[in-house]
This record gives structure tokens, sequence and C-alpha cells, in this order.
């Protein structure tokens, strides 16, 4: 995701110099977790990025800055597994940020890219959509009291329904049930909530999403969103097994780039079958905590939630996966597996502690 700031050069990629900038500076503070839990991970981001790049090279497209950018989002996540970056320091930047974006997009300050709904210099609604109701999931972990907690849940209910992004409305909400009962079940139950909750959300996709105001007002962003989506579908079906190289996740409707509407599809696009199952794998595995030894928690429920409101979403955003929210949710979700109070006294490792990243 570009974000574009009035008074810094135009092209500049804002966020990802921010990043990088954060990265620098985390790399001289010392890890307060250790990765003995997760040192597959590391691993796996390793094989992960050295077969995107081959597959890119194989296909003979421009893939550096794309690389670049998935390697730094990677290194976030592991950084804020290890401690490195703070996660309540994360959380609450990110929603500061995100209310000060609604105050100035309401006051008239921020950009107006869409009709009036909240966008502001997140651009485009459904990205906003995506974050806002990933912010409000994550951080109501930051705070231990309850009446709090629903306050901010609410609150980024309420943040949702003026980006007026459906999908994620749909996510968000099915992400609350998860929430309310995912903690205090057994694995089997949470198969059949999720996939509940799965077949809940595609029913409401396929029979709610054009109805009330949206029958009229959205037909045509809706025929335009089905022609990109077909023509996403015939690229993946062209595209070989191994993927057609990073970023290549792009079609042509009516004389214009789009990117896909599906990040599924995407994956598919840049980085064949391997891509799909690795990268859609992690966020299983670390965000419903498959490899999480440590007792349920609020926590694992929240990261749950988040974790399942991402996989929805991303069926109808093109740009989920590798979207820096996606990626600090990948990091907490790594943390819980190393420990369970994400939040406990800033106290350092050991110097001998197994920290790769």
């Amino acid at each position: 995701m570009r974000v574009e700031v009035p008074f810094i050069p135009a092209g500049v990629p804002f966020a990802q110099v921010a990043l990088i900038v954060l990265l620098f500076i985390a790399t001289f503070r010392r890890p307060i977790r250790s990765f003995e839990r997760a040192r597959w991970f590391p691993g796996i981001v390793v094989v992960l990025i050295a077969y995107l790049t081959i597959v890119s090279l194989v296909n003979d497209v421009d893939f550096i800055r794309r690389l670049g950018n998935i390697a730094v989002l990677f290194t976030v996540a592991g950084f804020l597994a290890s401690g490195r970056i703070d996660i309540a320091s994360a959380i609450k930047g990110i929603c500061v940020a995100l209310v000060i974006n609604l105050a100035l997009f309401y006051t008239g300050i921020a950009p107006d890219t869409y009709g009036g709904v909240l966008t502001g210099y997140l651009a485009d609604k459904n990205a906003a959509g995506l974050i806002y109701g990933m912010a409000g999931l994550l951080c109501a972990l930051t705070t231990k009291r309850i009446w709090i907690r629903v306050l901010i849940l609410g609150a980024g209910a309420g943040a949702l329904v003026l980006t007026d992004s459906r999908t994620s409305m749909a996510a968000y909400a099915m992400a609350i049930v998860w929430i309310s009962f995912s903690r205090w079940s057994g694995v089997i139950y949470k198969l059949l909530i999720g996939g509940g909750l799965t077949a809940a959300f595609f029913w409401a996709d396929a029979n709610l999403s054009d109805v009330g105001q949206y029958e009229e007002s959205r037909a045509g962003s809706d025929a335009l969103r089905d022609r990109i989506d077909a023509a996403s579908a015939a690229k993946v079906a062209e595209t070989p097994w191994y993927g057609g190289g990073l970023g290549q996740a792009v079609v042509e409707v009516e004389d214009r780039d789009w990117f896909f509407h599906n990040s599924y599809e995407a994956l598919l696009a840049e980085g064949g079958i391997v891509a799909l199952a690795a990268v859609v794998g992690l966020y299983v595995v670390v965000g419903f905590g498959l490899a999480n030894r440590n007792p349920p928690s609020f926590a694992t429920a929240v990261v749950g939630g988040a974790t399942l409101f991402l996989l929805l979403a991303a069926t109808r955003l093109g740009e989920v996966f590798f979207a820096p929210i996606g990626l600090i949710l990948l990091g907490i979700g790594l943390a819980l597996i190393i420990e369970q109070d994400l939040f406990r006294p800033n106290q350092r490792l050991h110097p001998t502690a197994i920290v790769p990243m």
C-alpha cells in the first residue's frame, strides 16, 4: 500500500520508508523473547523469498522493489515477535494514526478519494476497511478492562461503517463472533465455528451485498469488479503452476491496469501453488495458534479473530497477505507462540538465547 503525503515529494513510498527507518532503529535494540519455539519461521521466510526471486527471474519480470517490500515486512514480523519492536507501542501507534486520519478526513484536510466515505491518506475504501478493521481488533489487546475492550471493538465497527467496505464489515462481524466463543472451545469446536462463520460470510456476500442502498448505488462498480475478477481468473488459469513472478497480479480492463481483487488469486499469479500454500499456511498456523503450546487467552482469541477477518477479507481484497497490517498480525501471532504474556515487563534476554531475528 502506498501512502502519499502532501509535504513529501510525489512518488515516494512513505509507508515503506517509515518501516525501513523503524527497522534500522530496532536493529540496535536487544530482543526480549527467544525464537526457540518458532525457529522454523526465519527458515520458511528465507525459502519463500528465494523461491519468489527465482520465479521472477525465470519469468523475466521487474520484481526488485516488491521483493524488497516483502522482505522488509517479514523482518517487521520477526522483530515484533522477538520484541525488538514493542507490540503495544506498535498497535497504539497505528490506532492513533488512524484516529488522526479520521479527524483530518472529516475536517476536510485529508483527501476524499472515494465519494465521501472514509479513506483519507489510505486512498482506497477497501484498504481503509481492512486497516480500520484489523486495528479495531488488535487494539483490544492493549487493555485488560472488559468495558474498554467492548468500547474499542465497537469503535472499530463504527469506523468500518464509515469506510462503507461491505467485505470488511461482514468479516469483522465474523471475527467478533470468533472472539466471543472460540476461547473456551476445543479444536473440533473451533473448526466447526470457523467453518460456520466462513459459510455465513459467503452467504452474506452472495445474498446481502446488493440489498438496500447498494442495489443501485454500487451496481456500476460491482459490474466493473466482476469484469476484473473474470480477467484475473483468466490470467491465473494461463499462469504456470509455479507462478508468473512478483508484480503480476494485475490485469487490463477498460484500457486501465487494475490490481486483482482476490488475494488468493494474487498469490497464485505471483508465486503459484507454492506461494499460496506457504503464505496462507503461515497465517493459519500462526494466527490460529496451531503451533502454540500456551493456554488459550483473550489474546489468542483476538489474534484468531483477526486472522479470520484477514482470510475472509482476502477473498474480495487484492493486497492482504503482504499488506503491512497483515505482517504485523503475523508478528503478534508469533509472539504469542513464543510467550503467553505479550506485555510483560521489558526484561532482556540472556546473551546466549536463540534469537535469529
